[in-house]
């Protein structure tokens, strides 16, 4: 399943919730787990944000709704992203994905489509 990273801060409802229960964010991602999506792990963070939140959900739907459920019992705001493998452009299906699309815009192929210079590259076919 895809994983999502959820950015949170307590809202002044949380900050008094948690006064009452230091383990409400737990007690919360134990409430809301649903089959389509569930928390993996929470990071206590200094800096911007209160809390870094990791999960897994079927889909963006599921995220959204699983943010929704955990702000609400845990008086969070949360920030939701789509988290993505570093690896993903690199993948063979990618950069043929990226090609084909230089090819629809109608893109420089190399350096001497690119006027001589070298400032606009594709990758190399792999055949």
């Amino acid at each position: 399943m895809p994983l999502y990273i959820m950015l949170a801060n307590l809202t002044g409802k949380g900050r008094r919730m948690s006064r009452n229960n230091p383990d409400l964010l737990s007690d919360a991602a134990s409430e809301v787990e649903t089959p389509s999506s569930k928390v993996l792990t929470q990071y206590a963070v200094l800096g911007q944000h209160d809390f870094v939140i990791i999960t897994e959900a079927a889909d963006n739907d599921a995220a959204a709704r699983l943010s929704l459920e955990l702000g609400v019992r845990a008086g969070l705001n949360i920030e939701t992203l789509p988290a993505m493998p570093l690896g993903v452009l690199s993948d063979e299906e990618h950069i043929s994905i990226l090609r084909d699309a230089a090819v629809a815009l109608n893109l420089p192929n190399g350096p001497e489509e690119a006027g001589g210079g070298d400032e606009w590259r594709l990758p190399e076919d792999p055949e």
